[in-house]
């Protein structure tokens, strides 16, 4: 019997501009990952170094376990090594109401792969949250050197979480929050910056009423592979075609190699609630043309 193939056409469209699109895509292969689940509260994190005082703490408001920081304190994962050269690294900030000083957050990069063996404000590239109690800046700069800020109303997210995305390519440095990229710097990265990630609650006088609060760190290879190349081709050019997704000749299901990129394409729809993704299939066994119908935005890809 004839083996069939099929090649598919991809193509979405969404509400705003496609140059508004989120491009940031997260990295496949995990390095690290940590919600502070197994972690006593009270405990400090069984996976992270620190230079002072913090702990684990749950939220009125937020599910889940969050870690808590206060100044002058920095923390970072405990990383079997680097940071590969393209990666992603994501986490979700609290930034808690307070009628006083407001916390200064920062994270970036670090020359340092442990923070309690030296000074991260030594050698770092670092984004800053100051304020968020008043309106809020994000600035950024590398060691000493502030390099530019940002326009970001922080206040707006005073009581809620707010999500933090960075992308690391070679040279290039991104961080995107709540999906608006608020930093772009393309020569910035030298490899000794890759040696850790940090967050810490700076110190600021008077001292801030308030800690920093963090959780769902997820570090990921950005290594390119076929699923987060097709995100990235399909958010940047509107339409990709792909001989990856496949069908099974005698039952015409989609094939299990196939299962995970779709699931991808779904949660690229989960979180661009406004997308539709159109799917034009080719057989070519027969040459003959399908025409599936659009994915709604909301399809959930656990449920296909």
């Amino acid at each position: 019997m004839k083996k069939t193939f099929f090649f598919v056409i991809l193509i979405f469209s969404i509400t705003s501009a496609l140059a508004q699109a989120p491009d940031f895509v997260p990295g496949y292969n995990v390095i690290f990952e940590d919600h502070f689940e197994p972690d006593p509260v009270g405990d400090l994190p069984a996976k992270w170094s620190t230079s002072g005082d913090g702990k684990v703490v749950t939220l009125d408001r937020l599910p889940g376990k969050w870690f808590k920081i206060s100044q002058p304190t920095s923390v970072s994962p405990e990383l079997a090594q680097a940071l590969p050269e393209n990666c992603t690294i994501e986490f979700d900030l609290y930034l808690k109401n307070t009628t006083g000083i407001a916390p200064q957050i920062m994270f970036g990069l670090t020359t340092l792969s442990d923070v309690s063996s030296g000074d991260v404000y030594r050698n770092n590239i670092w984004v800053k949250c100051a304020g968020y109690n008043e309106g809020g800046s994000v600035q950024f700069g590398k060691t000493i050197q502030d390099l530019g800020n940002r326009d970001f109303r922080l206040s707006g997210f005073v009581g809620r979480k707010l999500h933090v995305s960075i992308s690391v390519n070679n040279t290039r440095f991104r961080v995107w929050m709540d999906k608006e990229k608020v930093v772009d710097l393309p020569k910035l990265l030298t490899g000794e910056y890759r040696n850790n990630f940090f967050i810490a609650c700076s110190e600021i006088v008077p001292s801030a009423e308030e800690g920093v609060y963090f959780s769902n760190v997820r570090i990921a290879s950005g290594d390119a592979d076929a699923r987060s190349l097709l995100v990235k081709q399909l958010l940047e050019q509107g339409s990709v075609v792909t001989n990856d997704i496949t069908f099974n000749p005698n039952t015409n299901n989609v094939s299990s190699q196939a299962v995970p990129i779709l699931d991808t394409l779904g949660q690229t729809m989960v979180n661009n609630p406004t997308m539709n993704i159109q799917l034009n299939g080719a057989d070519l066994g027969t040459g003959t043309q399908t025409m599936g119908n659009n994915i709604p935005a909301n399809d959930d890809p656990s449920e296909r």
